[in-house]
């Protein structure tokens, strides 16, 4: 919780800055329907550890405040712990120790109803949105030598087990909201908070997000 503060603090500045200077914009340089498109990075906590996250999409606006949103979401590693036990086997009274590696990379593809309240003559457009898709979790274990002194490596036979890789496509729900401070015509900063939920066959797994966004309307 103190890394989410930590981040999100700077960025409710940051768009409270951008609120303040930004020129002011009217309602009719942008159509009231029409498409988007945009980009977001950031951060993703809870299960696992935190890490990197980048977002991109494109969507429609039915009407000036409804619009539907189709997003492809990227998490490298979300280091979530896995259940799986394996036996290293090992030869010689001396042998390298050995390290496990565990990485879990997210790729979620999500279809999401977005509602919009332009504000300040359309200048600031703050947003709620929610939907779901699927989630496609790919867990891998990997295992490396660590090295030893000069004097023990000529005693060393070891040998790692392979590298276990295991993918599940589950369901993926999110919900949240942001903001986006119109710079020029179409184009915007803000920021998004969002919560999502992976479903998995035996439990299920809790995300957060922070990210920065960069949108751009026509």
């Amino acid at each position: 919780m103190q890394t989410i503060r930590t981040l999100a603090l700077p960025a409710i500045a940051a768009l409270t800055l951008l609120c303040a200077t930004a020129t002011p914009a009217h309602a009719q340089d942008i159509p009231e329907t029409g498409g988007r498109v945009f980009g977001l990075i950031g951060g993703a906590f809870g299960d696992g550890d935190t890490t990197a996250l980048i977002s991109g999409g494109a969507g429609i606006r039915i009407t000036r405040q409804l619009g539907l949103d189709f997003e492809v979401l990227y998490a490298p590693d979300l280091s979530l712990p896995t259940d799986v036990d394996i036996i290293i086997q090992t030869l010689g009274v001396a042998f390298a120790p050995v390290e496990r590696i565990e990485r879990s990379r997210l790729i979620a593809f999500l279809t999401k109803m977005t509602v919009e309240f332009p504000v300040a003559d359309g200048r600031v457009w703050s947003y709620l949105t929610g939907g779901g898709g699927v989630g496609s979790l790919r867990q891998t274990i990997t295992f490396r030598n660590l090295p030893l002194p000069l004097a023990e490596e000529l005693g060393v036979q070891i040998f790692p087990p392979p590298e276990f890789d295991m993918t599940a496509t589950d369901l993926a729900l999110t919900i949240g909201g942001g903001v986006d401070v119109r710079l020029w015509k179409g184009l915007a900063v803000g920021g998004d908070v969002r919560y999502l939920r992976l479903l998995d066959d035996t439990e299920g797994f809790d995300f957060a997000f922070v990210t920065s966004r960069i949108s751009y309307r026509f």
